[in-house]
This record gives structure tokens, sequence and C-alpha cells, in this order.
């Protein structure tokens, strides 16, 4: 199947936009159609793209952690963020273009995307206290509460998809 084919396929196959932030809609998910449509022409499964997406990301955030800033530092890193956030946009719509998508690759791509979360406030904490003279150790508490809202967020947001499913179902098996 050529490429203009595939994109007009995986446009059709993408979840709603309602309450996608704007750099989703507008980067992360048409830069993730792209590399949908690359991983189809592969035959990549959408776990194998998980799995790269992960790559690009750890890579990125183990970077920030060891290296001492700069700004050539700084564009890697965001080059390694984007390609890896653009790749987790790409396992789910190629999950849907195939319908090779399940419980298993959901739950590898949630604890992906959880891993992801942790270490993104992780590693800005680690730099801040290898690489900046902080006015006071008190400043290493910024990650940690950006840890905790991220992680609470995240965690509310799967109870809030997985109640709604349960409830769907529920009401569509009530006589």
């Amino acid at each position: 199947m050529e490429t203009t084919t595939v994109l007009g396929r995986l446009r059709g196959a993408q979840k709603t936009a309602k309450g996608v932030s704007l750099y989703s809609r507008y980067v992360n998910r048409p830069a993730g159609r792209v590399f949908a449509a690359a991983a189809y022409r592969l035959g990549m499964t959408p776990n194998q793209v998980t799995l790269t997406s992960a790559a690009f990301t750890f890579t990125a955030l183990a970077c920030v952690a060891l290296v001492r800033p700069g700004p050539g530092m700084a564009v890697l890193v965001y080059l390694g963020l984007a390609v890896g956030f653009a790749l987790d946009s790409a396992d789910g719509q190629l999950a849907r273009l195939t319908g090779r998508g399940g419980p298993d690759g959901e739950w590898l791509d949630h604890v992906v995307d959880c891993a992801k979360m942790i270490l993104v406030h992780t590693v800005v904490l680690i730099a801040f206290y290898r690489y900046f003279a902080l006015p006071g150790d008190g400043w290493l508490l910024l990650p940690l509460g950006f840890l905790f809202v991220a992680v609470l967020t995240f965690c509310a947001g799967l109870l809030r998809e997985q109640l709604g499913k349960a409830a769907a179902h529920g009401a569509a098996a009530a006589p």
C-alpha cells in the first residue's frame, strides 16, 4: 500500500480531538501519523513502535541527568523527546490502522508512559542537584511537586477512562 493511502487511512483512524492539547492536535498526532505510516511500511508492530519511542525518550532523559547542560545538548534532548513523543502517538495509530491493538499493547503503552512521566521530573531533579547552584535545597522539592501532580493526573485520567468504559459497558448490558 502506498504511503499516501496509508496516511489517508490513518487520518480516518484517529481518536477524538476532544480535550487534546494544541501540541498533540497540531504537532504530535500529525508527526505520529507519518511515523505510523513508516512503521506500517516497515512491517513493525505497535509494541515495537512503543519500544522505539521509549528508546528515544529514555536516551534523551538520560542525557539530562548525565551530561552537563549546554545549547547543543538542549537541541539533542529536544529532538530525542520530540521523536519519542511522536512515536508514542504512532503506536496507537498503527494499532488502530492494523487492528493489532489489544490489552497487552495498551498495558505496555501505559507502563512506558508512566515511566517517562516519572523520569522527566526525576532527571530534572538530578540535573538541578548536579549542575546548578541553587539558593537552597528547598528548590529540589520543585521537581518533586511537579512529579506528584503529574502522577496523580495520569492515574486519575486512566481511572476515569476505565470507569467510563465500565459504565458504558454496564449501560449497554442493561435491559
